[in-house]
């Protein structure tokens, strides 16, 4: 098994990151991380270009960010991390790229529920990403697949028991990812996903045998205070 990192960003596309894909992998590598899957932010905040040409950007740069991961010896899986109408995010894990050019409006337009039914028509899963954060909910658990246990450093808590009572509650699958932005120190976190894992179209069925074992990092508050970069 490998310990595959969730929810991970480029400032290639997110613009709130401060990693190169160079950066982010070698990151990755020094925390003893075998993988990714790499969630950069789909919202119209992070649009710097025509539509279309930043949609080409963001499959792109995943394509980019594989390559040099490779040469880290670092597996990479594609993901969205979609804001909903509603300023709400979640992961989407079982794309590919190519799904990005097969909608007339963007995803960031879609309800929940449509965003729900897009992943369904592609076999994939739809994740709530860090729900509790801000004081916020989970998602209504028939729009969602599974919910995410983030271990976000800078935000203190990854607030694992809410996460896990919510997810058994309603039979819900879990997630765990670092959102590492190298805007704090790297938390060491993940999922440990099979060594036959080569794509990220292989992680649903993956997920429906069963929750997959979690890596979950105990956020060090003095830590995080002390290497927070403003």
């Amino acid at each position: 098994m490998k310990l595959y990192d969730m929810h991970v960003h480029t400032r290639g596309i997110s613009k709130c990151s401060r990693l190169s894909a160079e950066e982010l992998c070698a990151a990755l590598k020094e925390d003893g991380t075998d993988g990714f899957c790499l969630t950069n932010h789909y919202a119209a905040r992070h649009v710097d270009l025509p539509f279309h040409d930043w949609l080409c950007k963001y499959r792109d740069e995943f394509y980019k960010t594989k390559e040099i991961a490779a040469g880290y010896g670092l597996g990479a899986l594609f993901g969205i991390e979609v804001t909903d109408p509603e300023r709400r995010d979640f992961l989407l894990y079982g794309v590919t790229p190519d799904c990005l050019f097969e909608e007339e409006r963007p995803l960031w337009e879609f309800p929940l529920p449509e965003l729900h039914a897009f992943a369904a028509r592609h076999g994939a899963l739809l994740f709530h990403a860090h729900p509790y954060r801000f004081n916020g909910v989970p998602a209504d658990a028939a729009d969602i697949d599974g919910i995410e246990i983030n271990c976000h450093p800078l935000y203190l808590t990854s607030h694992e028991e809410d996460v896990r009572r919510y997810a058994e509650a309603h039979h819900l699958l879990l997630s765990c990812g670092s959102d590492y932005h190298g805007d704090i120190y790297k938390a060491h976190c993940g999922v440990w996903l099979p060594d036959d894992i080569q794509d990220a179209t292989q992680l649903p069925a993956f997920f429906k045998k069963g929750q997959p074992a979690l890596l979950v990092h105990t956020i060090d508050p003095e830590r995080a205070r002390a290497t927070v970069i403003h």
